[in-house]
Parts: C-alpha cells; sequence; structure tokens
C-alpha cells in the first residue's frame, strides 16, 4: 500500500522527535549539554561566587594554595584563580561555536558545488581544498596569528580559515555517492536549476555529516584558541584559559609545584572538548538510528 504525503510527513516528524528525545535523554548528550551550559552560565554568576574581580591584584597573599577565601588559590601577582576560572570558559565556548558556525557555511558552499559539478569547476574547488589540507595547520596558526594580531576576532577567523578543508572534503565526497542517486537524476533530467539541486534536494541528505564535523570542528577550534593563547598570541588582557596557562608556564608555576593555578584551566579544556566530543558520538548514534528507521 502507498504511503499518502500526509502519512509520510507524520512519519518523518515522528522520526525527528524521537531523534531529539534520544540525543536530549541520553547520558552522552544530557552531559555534553551540561557542561557547556554550564561554562556558558558560569561568568553571570561569578559576582554571586566570589567577589574577586578576575585581573585584580592583591585580593590575596602571592601564591597562595587553595583556601576557604580563594578556593583555587592565587597567582604570583595574588589575583584569585578560582575568579578567572569561572569567566574563562565563556571565552573557549565563543571561539569554538563561532568558528564552528562559519566553517559549516564554508563547508556547504565549498564542498556541495566541488562534488555536484563533475567537471573544470568542481576539479578546482577540489584541488582548492587539497591544497589547504596538505598546508601544516600549527605553523601556518602561528604565522597568521603574528601577522594578523592578537585579537579574538582574528583567532576565529585564522580557525575558520584552516579548519574547513577536511570537512568539505568529506561533505564533497558524499556529495557524489548522492549524485548518483534517482532523485537528484531525475532533478537534473527535469531541467532544475543547479542551486535547486543542490541545496534543495542534496543538502537535506548532508545534514547528519554537515552537523557531526561541525561539532568536531568546535573542539579544534577550542584547542588551538587554547594553544595560541598558550603560545603568547593572544590577547593578554583577555581572561582565558590558554592566557591562565601562558601566565603560569611564564613564572614556573609548574617547576615550583604551583598546581592549582595549571591543574583548573587545563580541566576546563578537557571537560569542554569532552563535552563536545560526546556530543559528537551522540549525534551520530542517532542520526544513524533516524537513518534506518526512515
Amino acid at each position: 500500500m502507498t504511503e499518502t504525503p500526509t502519512v509520510i510527513q507524520r512519519r518523518y516528524r515522528g522520526t525527528w522527535r524521537r531523534t531529539v528525545h534520544d540525543f536530549v535523554f541520553s547520558f552522552k548528550g544530557m552531559f555534553g549539554i551540561v557542561v557547556i551550559a554550564t561554562f556558558v552560565i558560569l561568568p553571570f554568576l561569578r559576582p554571586f561566587l566570589t567577589p574577586y574581580a578576575p585581573l585584580k591584584y592583591g585580593v590575596g597573599l602571592r601564591d597562595q594554595p587553595p583556601t576557604m577565601a580563594h578556593l583555587m588559590g592565587t597567582t604570583n601577582l595574588g589575583q584569585d584563580v578560582f575568579s578567572q576560572f569561572l569567566v574563562s570558559g565563556i571565552v573557549s565556548v565563543e571561539v569554538g561555536v563561532v568558528t564552528g558556525v562559519l566553517t559549516t557555511i564554508l563547508v556547504i558552499l565549498i564542498g556541495i558545488p566541488a562534488g555536484f559539478y563533475r567537471r573544470s569547476f568542481g576539479q578546482i574547488l577540489l584541488l582548492f581544498t587539497d591544497v589547504f589540507l596538505v598546508i601544516p595547520v600549527l605553523p601556518l596558526i602561528i604565522l597568521l596569528a603574528v601577522y594578523l594580531g592578537p585579537s579574538l576576532f582574528n583567532q576565529i577567523i585564522i580557525l575558520t580559515v584552516l579548519s574547513w578543508p577536511f570537512a568539505a572534503r568529506v561533505v564533497a565526497a558524499q556529495v557524489l555517492s548522492l549524485r548518483e542517486r534517482v532523485f537528484v537524476e531525475s532533478g537534473i533530467a527535469a531541467g532544475s536549476r543547479d542551486s535547486r539541486i543542490m541545496f534543495g534536494e542534496i543538502l537535506p541528505n548532508l545534514w547528519p555529516l554537515i552537523l557531526s564535523n561541525g561539532v568536531l570542528i568546535i573542539v579544534f577550534a577550542i584547542l588551538f584558541q587554547a594553544a595560541i593563547a598558550f603560545l603568547g598570541l593572544g590577547n593578554a588582557s583577555l581572561v582565558s584559559w590558554g592566557n591562565m596557562l601562558f601566565n603560569a608556564d611564564s613564572v614556573g608555576a609548574v617547576s615550583s609545584g604551583q598546581w592549582w593555578w595549571v591543574l583548573p584551566p587545563g580541566l576546563g579544556i578537557t571537560a569542554l572538548a569532552l563535552a563536545f566530543s560526546l556530543v559528537v558520538l551522540q549525534l551520530d548514534k542517532v542520526f544513524t538510528e533516524r537513518s534506518k528507521a526512515i
């Protein structure tokens, strides 16, 4: 018996509801959402959790280990480490998410045409992508950071430019496969515009792959933004986990045993990257189950 369009739409809506439910109410999805949301909210709760401003000097004794007054100790300038830790997470989330969104747009605009067009234009886009793939990422990040300057905006642009090629190559390969499907060939035979076929027919079938790669790019951006700051190429006036590690390393906090200055930002970066990684794993799982259900 042939299903009516109304029945098909209801089945799709029901499948999407189950997909959202399976993601949100899973351990991986819930853990990832809670951790990410916590680091976004903490900067706004800082005035209620500690009376000290993140960059204010002399709020406590220098190089003081954790106490009731300073839960994560103090820096060599008497700054409160706990206060710095609370406000730093949102910087990593901001850089990661904005980079992920901008990169996803580039992946869609480059990856889909690269896989759709078989002749010169598609080959040029694939060659352009391959050139970026073979460029050493870390040395180029350092070079661009030095040349463009330490602002957060420049860091986002640098990470966006360097993080799209792999995802675009994956998307292009998937588009090559989808291009052979009946619904695409039918659209081409019917004379539909290329843009209509690419973004109206092919793109909806790529969203699971694009979203998964987008979250992985967020993880990449979080780690490399921290690396840029740790190397001293970030904005020194910005309170971030990378800058905390840079400041700690510059005064020899590790060698002098000041673990309370190093451990919190390191754990923060790890927890945030883990949270987004678990989101990726759960997204892959629920989208796979959804494709089987459809």
